[in-house]
């Protein structure tokens, strides 16, 4: 198993206060609210400057995320696409069903990092927030005996269906902040959708800057190979089940504090994109033939539509804020577009920035995938000055080499482009899909 999967980034997260969630759900099929909360900026009077040290923890987090990722053949850069009209839309099961639909919170303070919601552990139920993460497998909380924890504690003594071992759990980081306990079993429920005897790493310490964030803990939505626990993931085991209208969940972000922000178990939402979902096969192949990720071939960035950047294997990770793409891959990228330079120097290694006041007028930076084209919102791409009074601004796609060579590199796509892009995850026929956020 991979020993570092488990990256989150509320480890660079302040303390926020929670509105409790109406759930919104449908037999088969239910959404769950997610909020969003950040401190990529730091406020100076009305100016938004970028936060360096949020940055910068959030690229060794996700270095580490998938610093063992297995390596294969390269992948294709080109792949076929299909698009389908679906017949799991929860506009029309709720047409065919008799329950209610939960709106959801997005809290914001400048920048849109991290997407969280409800869960219930437990019997009686004991709700806790969690990060939906799909990079990482495993579901790990808090529990009410930690020491260090933030958030309101699971406790495992009130649970009559909890189920100890002695197995460790352990999640650490190179800046010194670790989260450790035992691998545990519990019913898990989120928006009203039941797993009885889940794995999960019941959390009993943690110290650095985990003590600080606002989740009790993750729920990984990728593969069981990555999952540090051994358990098979939440989200796998009710698809297995036969629970569900579809095996699969798509993901909506909203941006700039915006309501409406959900993850829709067993369903899509027609009501959160425009046009067709055009869907493309995983690539197994970027890891040794195992799937771990929710990953596709891509052929890589492109400025104002010109020659790729060069072609990676695509992870859709909601638990990552910014992009990561191979470093000389974003040295090509930064070389096309206008005034754009190094950062090494004033941010760290792999970043770049560019003038500020030609944010208003670049030209499109675009993700290929298969034959389509698929845009960065330039508001996302822009992180703001250096530093006070700069007239250079930090830009959203960092340079960092995961993986092999080649076409089976991995580059991370976080929720600076996921917002853009409504994203499907579908397991049942091990593809993901995209249509255009409505916003």
């Amino acid at each position: 198993m991979l020993a570092l999967t488990l990256a989150a980034q509320i480890a660079i997260l302040s303390a926020l206060g929670l509105a409790s969630p109406v759930e919104k759900r449908i037999p088969g099929a239910t959404i769950v609210p997610m909020r969003a909360r950040s401190p990529m900026y730091i406020r100076s009077g009305a100016e938004k400057i970028f936060n360096k040290d949020a940055a910068l923890a959030e690229k060794v987090r996700v270095v580490q995320k998938y610093a063992q990722s297995i390596k294969g053949p390269a992948a294709a850069a080109l792949v076929k696409r299909s698009e389908v009209t679906e017949n799991f839309d929860i506009n029309t099961l709720r047409k065919r069903a008799s329950s209610g639909i939960e709106s959801l919170t997005d809290d914001y303070d400048g920048i849109d990092e991290l997407y969280y919601g409800t869960i219930n552990i437990g019997t009686p139920a004991q709700p806790n927030t969690v990060d939906f993460d799909t990079g990482s497998s495993d579901l790990w909380v808090a529990t009410s005996t930690c020491k260090g924890c933030f958030g309101d504690a699971y406790n495992t003594a009130k649970s009559s269906t909890y189920k100890g071992s002695t197995t460790p759990f352990s999640i650490s980081y190179e800046d010194g902040s670790e989260a450790s306990g035992t691998v545990a079993t519990d019913t898990v429920t989120v928006a009203g959708l039941t797993v009885t005897g889940q794995g999960l790493g019941a959390v009993t310490k943690e110290s650095g800057s985990f003590e600080d964030g606002p989740t009790d803990g993750l729920l990984g939505l990728g593969f069981t190979a990555n999952a540090e626990t051994g358990k098979t993931p939440w989200f796998i085991n009710l698809a297995n089940s036969g629970t569900l209208a579809s095996k699969i969940f798509s993901v909506y972000q909203a941006r700039n504090g915006a309501s409406g922000s959900e993850i829709c178990f067993g369903c899509t939402d027609s009501a959160k994109y425009t046009g067709a979902i055009t869907y493309y096969p995983l690539d197994p192949s970027a890891t040794s033939g195992t799937q771990y990720y929710w990953n596709t071939p891509a052929a890589g960035f492109t400025y104002n539509s010109g020659t790729s950047s060069g072609a990676f294997s695509a992870v859709i990770d909601t638990g990552t804020t910014l992009i990561y793409i191979p470093t000389a891959y974003a040295k090509t990228l930064y070389s096309k577009i206008p005034g754009a330079k190094s950062a090494a120097s004033t941010v760290g290694a792999g970043f770049y920035s560019f003038p500020c006041s030609s944010a208003s007028t670049l030209a499109p930076i675009q993700l290929k995938i298969g034959s389509a084209y698929y845009a960065v919102n330039m508001a996302d791409f822009n992180l703001g000055p250096v530093s006070s009074g700069s007239s250079s601004c930090v830009a959203g796609i960092i340079g960092e080499d995961i993986g092999g060579s080649g076409a089976d590199q991995l580059a991370i796509i976080g929720d600076e482009w996921i917002k853009s892009w409504y994203s499907v995850f579908d397991y049942g026929n091990l593809r993901v899909g995209f249509a255009q956020a409505l916003h």
